[in-house]
């Protein structure tokens, strides 16, 4: 699984972590599910889900999937998505 890491700017990374961290925060999920389900540990994820690094558009699909919502939740900003 090598290569398939998005490069992005901060400020994507960051409002992609917010929207991840929001949604499990709904669904009371803990980083310790998230890493269990993608295979890491929690110490990978957290940096992920702080923005702090980026998420692999993998990660994002079986997140979406997990969270039972579509990936859009993640990729596109709030105030797009509320304009339409």
């Amino acid at each position: 699984m090598s290569g398939n890491v998005i490069r992005m700017p901060i400020d994507h990374r960051a409002e992609i972590a917010a929207e991840v961290r929001a949604e499990m925060a709904r669904q009371h999920r803990t980083q310790d599910s998230l890493a269990t389900l993608l295979g890491v540990t929690q110490q990978t994820v957290s940096p992920k889900v702080r923005g702090l690094a980026s998420f692999r558009a993998e990660e994002l699909k079986v997140i979406a999937e997990w969270l039972q919502v579509p990936i859009t939740q993640f990729t596109t900003p709030a105030r797009e998505r509320a304009a339409s």
